[in-house]
């Protein structure tokens, strides 16, 4: 009896019970890696403190504030936030941890239900444990960022489609366009596709899209004074102004080259390849999934890893595809030679996997963002201010663990023209970190010498100290003097 590709004969099929024993096994597994890598991350990223003061406004004050991030993830880690401190900025961060971990491994559930059916069982099991086990998705469990959640969105809305619950699917795809508004890009194509498909316009599926699309709309007038279709928009503003005329094609064009090796440094040059060649050959209209990629080389953010993980399953349906298709050329010439291919094919796809995955595993459980002095600061500087003192950083981590207002230093050349523009802009304290200094703001050097100047004695007050074996991490707070 021949084996098929997509699944093993019947008679060789694992009994059903030790099949869902298997996935129940994987989801565990994904489940605790996840709890784990975020239980040893205490530091928040950039974003993440913006995110977690939208949700800290909304979970305690029931606002929804302008602002350039929307209001979807933030919305769905106040949830748990709901019923943890409401003054402690650690709790803001282990809330966004619980929703990302609870989500990422739903996302495991929502690979295996989008492969199962088109892969079979062997193939959507290996499918989705990488989906499981792969260390950047991981490391974005750990995270406070709005990835998993947008990734979700997408699929779910998808299987929900798939099943004909389009008002469903509407409003979770509708959902997500709050959480990443490029979503709409793919809600645009499976509305065209329902369209063709049923001669007629999808109504169910176009209402619930707008029970959440069309009130966001309307905030965003209220609230940023134009219409507009995302408070990202902003983004592309500042490129299209940044890089003008054919320049602006330069930059679409040296994103993409930043942007496409992050897919073979997550799954390998032959799998990633696969992807790329299993999605078009065997587009569907899942494949409208992968259209929100197309907005990520408009604007000048840094090309990053997470920016591909979101369509991770579906690429992977895409190489699951292409692999069957491949290996059926190659039975249909040498009848003889399908096993031999199978195992050739698997050896390689593992192979680069390895080799693209080693480079991540430390990140796991290492912490990128965890600047220790910053925290330290912040946490001295909560007994000293007020929610609305200013304090001026590099990076929002010592104002976000004070819980006051965030100012970012501008560029100034020398440290007396900081001191100026602090006692200008009415900011209290200078947080001053060693990395920060030697990496963005050499012109604040000078506060990191003892004694100060004169000039700068004068206008400043050394009130702290973080003193670290790491030389990076030490920080200093200087008051500013009225």
């Amino acid at each position: 009896m021949k084996t098929t590709l997509t699944q093993l004969p019947a008679d060789e099929l694992p009994p059903r019970g030790w099949r869902a024993a298997v996935l129940c096994g994987l989801l565990a597994l994904a489940l605790a890696l996840r709890w784990w890598a975020a239980a040893n991350n205490a530091f928040p990223t950039v974003d993440g403190t913006q995110y977690s003061a939208i949700a800290w406004r909304m979970c305690f004050r029931g606002q929804v504030p302008y602002s350039c991030f929307p209001p979807g993830w933030p919305l769905l880690s106040a949830i748990p936030l709901r019923f943890m401190g409401a003054g402690d900025p650690l709790a803001m961060l282990r809330a966004a941890h619980i929703a990302n971990v609870l989500l990422g491994t739903l996302s495991v559930a929502l690979a295996w239900l989008l492969l199962r059916p088109r892969l079979g069982f062997a193939l959507a099991l290996a499918a989705a444990a990488l989906v499981a086990l792969l260390p950047q998705a991981i490391v974005l469990a750990k995270s406070d960022l709005s990835d998993i959640a947008y990734g979700c969105g997408l699929l779910g809305g998808w299987l929900l489609l798939e099943r004909r619950r389009s008002l469903a699917a509407g409003l979770l795809l509708g959902f997500t366009y709050l959480v990443r508004p490029e979503s709409a890009l793919a809600s645009l194509g499976l509305i065209a596709w329902q369209w063709r498909a049923g001669r007629r316009v999808p109504w169910r599926l176009v209402i619930g899209h707008a029970v959440f699309v069309l009130p966001y709309l309307v905030f965003l007038k209220v609230a940023g004074g134009s219409w507009d279709v995302s408070s990202k928009t902003v983004a592309l503003s500042q490129s299209l102004d940044t890089y003008p005329g054919l320049g602006y094609l330069g930059l679409i064009g040296s994103n993409l080259k930043l942007l496409a090796p992050l897919l073979t440094g997550q799954l390998g040059l032959p799998l990633a390849l696969l992807c790329v060649y299993g999605v078009a050959r065997h587009r569907g209209a899942w494949a409208w999934l992968l259209a929100p990629l197309l907005t990520v080389p408009l604007v000048t953010n840094p090309m990053v890893v997470r920016f591909w993980l979101p369509y991770l399953p579906v690429l992977l349906l895409g190489a699951g595809l292409g692999s069957r298709s491949l290996l059926q050329a190659v039975a249909a010439k040498w009848p003889r030679g399908g096993r031999a291919a199978t195992l050739a094919l698997a050896l390689v796809l593992a192979a680069g996997l390895a080799v693209a995955a080693r480079d991540d595993v430390g990140l796991v459980h290492r912490n990128t963002e965890a600047y220790y002095g910053l925290k330290d600061a912040g946490l001295w500087l909560r007994g000293q201010v007020t929610p609305e003192t200013r304090v001026a950083d590099y990076k929002p981590y010592a104002p976000y663990w004070a819980g006051c207002v965030f100012v970012k230093y501008p560029e100034f050349a020398t440290a007396r023209e900081y001191t100026a523009w602090a006692r200008n802009s009415g900011i209290a304290y200078l947080v001053v970190n060693v990395k920060t200094v030697q990496q963005y703001l050499p012109g604040l050097d000078a506060l990191l010498v003892k004694p100060l100047a004169p000039e700068l004695a004068e206008r400043l007050e050394l009130v702290h100290t973080c003193l670290y074996e790491r030389i990076g991490d030490n920080t200093v707070v200087y008051r500013v003097k009225r």
